[in-house]
């Protein structure tokens, strides 16, 4: 549903449209520590990026000589099927606005995928300090067994 941003409900409070003007698509916390600390294991990537040119695909890690894209989703925008809970207030609208959210999410995964690039989605509870080695270590391992033998760039790559 490309117009749900135009029916979306008006806040109940001020201190509601605060912390929902505060919510930002980039530069996450999870993005940021999951970053920090690939770079720190020696991995090379590309942030914020758009690997398929004049599509509105925007993948949070790119390793573009790999083709592996990571996306890192928050538990309550991409609906996490372990962590989300539909608020109270304005349910039926939250529950359509993240089916959508899920659904555009599957479709850049196939789009992605349809042109040769390997897809990792990793869930913002991933990211917290018990569980973030090992995903560091696996995506690391993903990189190394995906790296090119001929050096040169992705077809797609901009």
């Amino acid at each position: 549903m490309a117009c749900i941003r135009k029916r979306a409900p008006k806040a109940t409070s001020a201190a509601v449209r605060r912390v929902m003007r505060e919510n930002v698509g980039r530069e996450t916390h999870p993005e940021r520590k999951l970053r920090s600390l690939l770079f720190r294991s020696g991995l090379r990537f590309r942030k914020d990026y758009s690997p398929v040119p004049k599509e509105r695909v925007t993948v949070d890690i790119l390793f573009p000589r790999q083709g592996i894209c990571i996306f890192v989703d928050g538990c309550f925008w991409h609906g996490c099927p372990l962590h989300f809970e539909v608020p109270k207030t304005h349910s039926s609208w939250w529950q359509e606005k993240i089916e959508d959210n899920r659904q555009r999410d599957a479709r850049q995964t196939r789009l992605l995928r349809a042109l040769g690039w390997s897809v990792i989605r990793v869930w913002e509870h991933e990211i917290k300090e018990d569980s973030i080695s090992s995903k560091v270590r696996e995506i690391k391992e993903v990189v190394q067994q995906m790296a090119p033998r001929d050096g040169r760039k992705r077809r797609g790559h901009r």
